[in-house]
């Protein structure tokens, strides 16, 4: 099966981020690309895939780069652990730690969100009566 390459004006279009943004991800060491004789960066669909589930991290969720760093490397070692790549007890073992903390972040933040939803709500409730009340006078 070929792989297809994209150039990152491809990739800035299809992950709507600017250039600068994906090349700075890929200094963060959150992904690699391939290199072209000549320099350019050749990014791969798994690469885009990788491009998009950060920025859904940090925009939609608004994780940390650090944040989104751990998760990513978690990725990679999972991927490593259940394609039997890494059996090694101690990897198994961080990992399994790594996955709890993430669980937990993952909880506290829900919380949050439940506790920022219910304000929300509850304005909306308040606004709209005083815009009935006022629209009645």
């Amino acid at each position: 099966m070929d792989v297809k390459y994209y150039q990152i004006d491809e990739v800035a279009k299809i992950t709507e981020l600017t250039k600068r943004t994906i090349r700075y991800y890929e200094d963060m060491e959150l992904y690699t690309t391939i290199r072209t004789d000549s320099g350019y960066r050749l990014y791969t669909e798994e690469d885009i895939n990788t491009i998009k589930e950060i920025k859904d991290l940090r925009v939609k969720l608004g994780l940390t780069l650090i944040e989104v760093k751990k998760i990513i490397g978690l990725k990679k070692a999972l991927n490593s652990i259940f394609q039997g790549e890494d059996n090694d007890i101690d990897d198994i073992k961080a990992s399994i730690s790594k996955v709890t903390e993430l669980v937990n972040l993952v909880r506290e933040r829900e919380e949050i969100l439940k506790r920022v939803e219910k304000k929300c709500e509850d304005h909306l409730v308040k606004l709209n009566s005083m815009l009935s009340n006022i629209q009645e006078k």
